[in-house]
């Protein structure tokens, strides 16, 4: 598919981003083919910092230009600092395996004077061009497509989501987004205290670290965009840990439960009505997902574990949420007033 460039529009906002790059240093080839696209972009980046855990050997790909930002390990964690480093308005969060057209940033600013948005996203992802097994795949964990209704991504109240399936503009407001690339302004950013969601990290797969990122931007009033026509790809290095189909899905099961709590019902300004309605969407999910995930997965391997772990989740999540650390923690919409 040839994409489309979008036009630029008249009146123009800063333009100046710096670029932060979440990395173990592991991505290799397909880095270096995103330090290559940076180089080509026709909006330059002031800077390309690149934050790398500490004991993380520097990845030997280079442009020669990047600095290096040392860093507690976590995918959260590598995305809430203080980035002081930042001295522009805007910052260019990016994963080590994305691919960028030459004029994919320009897009994405363009995207956000279009939209007068306050943050944006590109649309690496495409399950709305997938083929109707992949949908299948994803509406088998409560994920479904939606007619356009001129916006991108929606979400239930379980923290599942809706997607467009047949978007007719190149940009749309969203309710969340996806984390491989977001230009967001850094006042925003800074505002909605992102190192909150840092209890993330204790977990091995952390799911949904990205939506809690872009949900907390649109929570806080703060006009979140996706734009379909970027020019970014998602190259997936798979650089994180990998884990079998039963530890995979004991974590997901236990974050899923305590981001849902914490996101979702356990709110500061939530009223008994959304904390009501939040329960009857997650247990509306739980019951998709006991027959859909749990049993299928315990029929297919012929093992009971599946299921027992699906229960399990319930002692574990419990255990979290009302452990001291976890209590201690800001709500998720703490600071919205």
């Amino acid at each position: 598919m040839t994409r489309k460039r979008t036009e630029n529009i008249k009146g123009k906002e800063d333009r100046d981003y710096c670029v932060c790059i979440r990395t173990l240093g592991k991505a290799g080839e397909k880095y270096q083919v995103l330090l290559d696209s940076l180089k080509r972009q026709t909006v330059q980046p002031k800077k390309i910092l690149v934050y790398i855990p500490y004991g993380y050997d520097l990845p030997k790909e280079t442009i020669g230009v990047e600095q290096y930002v040392r860093c507690e390990k976590g995918m959260v964690y590598q995305r809430s600092l203080p980035f002081d480093e930042v001295d522009t308005n805007w910052i260019l969060f990016l994963d080590d395996d994305v691919y960028m057209e030459d004029d994919a940033v320009e897009s994405l600013f363009s995207g956000l004077e279009a939209g007068h948005g306050d943050a944006i996203s590109a649309n690496v992802f495409r399950v709305q061009e997938a083929g109707w097994l992949e949908k299948l795949k994803a509406a088998m964990v409560f994920t479904f497509p939606r007619f356009d209704d001129g916006w991108a991504i929606k979400l239930w109240r379980n923290g599942s989501h809706t997607y467009n399936s047949n978007p007719t503009r190149p940009v749309l407001p969203s309710q969340s987004a996806a984390g491989p690339t977001l230009l967001v302004r850094k006042k925003a950013f800074q505002s909605i205290h992102y190192s909150d969601e840092r209890w993330m990290d204790a977990f091995r797969y952390p799911l949904g670290e990205d939506m809690a990122l872009a949900y907390k931007l649109y929570l806080y009033g703060y006009r979140l965009l996706v734009h379909y026509d970027a020019g970014c790809v998602h190259l997936d290095a798979k650089t994180g840990n990998e884990t079998n189909s039963l530890e995979r899905f004991r974590i997901v099961q236990t974050v899923w439960l305590v981001r849902w709590y914490r996101i979702f019902y356990n709110l500061k300004h939530s009223t008994w009505k959304s904390k009501v309605l939040a329960v009857a969407s997650y247990s509306l999910r739980e019951l998709w997902t006991f027959f859909f995930g749990a049993l299928s997965r315990s029929i297919k391997n012929h093992d009971i574990k599946f299921i027992l772990v699906f229960f399990e989740k319930y002692k574990k999540g419990y255990d979290i949420i009302h452990s001291k650390a976890f209590r201690s923690l800001p709500r998720y919409d703490e600071y919205l007033e």
